[in-house]
């Protein structure tokens, strides 16, 4: 098989960063700090495939090292906020006032399926936004 110019591109990639299961915190590290370089930017084919195989790598690290429970939608909401920096009182939109606001984030309301899609559409809204930055 003749190789492409994409596979050549992937195969300089491979050189570059040369993934490897990861045994330690340090090439931890490297990987999260190569990913998050990556993360929401428009990657080419060879790029993407690089891409996954380290998040494989770092998901595969984190079972072992940082296992975690089940997650709630409040604890998904609240990680979202601190990752783009978002003050409550942003979401004010979303939730259509204060008070329901404030009831979801003290934990007192569940997010319904019509807010859950708002706020898909606001923090995909602002990670879009990041990238072009």
């Amino acid at each position: 098989m003749t190789p492409t110019s994409s596979q050549q591109t992937y195969t300089d990639l491979l050189i570059q960063y040369q993934p490897k299961p990861i045994k330690t915190e340090l090439e931890y590290n490297r990987a999260l700090t190569a990913v998050e370089g990556m993360m929401s930017c428009e990657l080419t084919e060879a790029e993407t495939a690089l891409f996954e195989l380290l998040v494989l790598l770092i998901e595969k690290y984190e079972e072992s090292h940082y296992p975690m429970g089940e997650s709630t939608p409040m604890a998904t909401l609240e990680s979202f906020m601190h990752e783009f920096d978002v003050a409550p009182t942003s979401l004010v939109g979303v939730f259509g006032c204060v008070e329901l606001l404030r009831e979801v984030v003290n934990g007192q309301r569940k997010v319904s399926q019509s807010q859950a899609e708002s706020l898909a559409k606001f923090f995909n809204d602002l990670g879009l936004t990041h990238c072009t930055n």
